[in-house]
């Protein structure tokens, strides 16, 4: 038990590390990239356009909610139900390997994120290898389309919010 209290916990430590790559590469990335981005994906243009228009305040607002997030499922993870932390992980890991992984794939080059995507595939792995063992592969694909479904409204409704605020 102690070992898998070590994971819960290390999870808002895992995506802290990801997310402050981002933070620190996004901005000079964007400026080299964003035509050629919104170019190949223009169905997400507006999106991308929001992404693109937060300052490091709002996107560390951004970073710190989700944190907020991922800390109250470790939480619940430890003194009641595992179930939320569990379907945030698979919704993070997916969306880390959708995310940065394939698109650096796309763009034949570095996208912000990547070198921790690829530095965390081992902890995904283990992660995912334990879930696949202890429920079935149903409960698993719920819980991973849960997962991916509350964090990308979650980041749609931050941003969102982010561009409402005006300058901060």
């Amino acid at each position: 038990m102690d070992t898998l209290i070590l994971y819960y916990i290390s999870l808002p430590i895992v995506y802290l590390i990801h997310d402050f790559e981002e933070l620190l590469t996004r901005r000079r990335w964007e400026k080299k990239h964003y035509n050629d981005l919104t170019a190949k994906c223009p169905k997400f243009t507006s999106l991308l356009s929001a992404i693109k228009d937060l300052n490091q305040v709002k996107y560390t607002i951004v970073i710190l909610e989700q944190l907020l997030f991922l800390v109250i499922s470790v939480i619940m993870a430890v003194y009641t139900d595992p179930m939320p932390m569990y379907a945030l992980f698979w919704g993070f890991a997916i969306h880390t390997v959708i995310q940065h992984m394939l698109s650096s794939i796309v763009f034949r080059s570095y996208f912000p994120g990547m070198i921790s995507s690829v530095l965390l595939l081992p902890y995904f792995a283990y992660g995912i290898h334990y879930l696949l063992g202890i429920y079935s592969v149903v409960e698993n694909i719920v819980m991973a389309v849960c997962g991916l479904g509350v964090i990308s409204l979650n980041l749609a409704l931050m941003y969102w919010l982010m561009k409402k605020f005006g300058d901060l």
